[in-house]
C-alpha cells in the first residue's frame, strides 16, 4: 500500500485541505485529514485530485476555481498515482 499527502486533495468535486490518499495497486482505498505525522507517509503537496478510484498528482496547490480551469500547463505535468 503506498500513502500519499498533498495540500489539497478534491474526492468528487469535494476540497479537502492536508489529506491523506491510500492507494492499493494505483487505485484508491481510503481517504481521511492528515491530522500529524503519519509514518511511511509522502508528502507531495500541491493537489491531487481522485477520479473513480484513481487518483491524479498536480504539483501546484490549485483552488477549486483554479482547477475547472486547469489546462495541465505550469509547473510541471499530471502524474497518475
Amino acid at each position: 500500500m503506498r500513502r500519499v499527502a498533498a495540500t489539497r486533495v478534491y474526492i468528487n468535486e469535494k476540497e479537502f485541505r492536508n489529506h491523506v490518499v491510500e492507494l492499493f495497486n494505483h487505485l484508491v482505498v481510503n481517504h481521511y485529514a492528515l491530522l500529524g505525522e503519519l509514518p511511511m507517509t509522502e508528502w507531495l503537496g500541491g493537489t491531487i485530485i481522485v477520479r473513480g478510484r484513481e487518483a491524479y498528482h498536480i504539483p501546484q496547490v490549485l483552488s477549486s476555481a483554479e482547477l475547472g480551469a486547469y489546462d495541465g500547463s505550469g509547473n510541471g505535468n499530471i502524474e497518475r498515482l
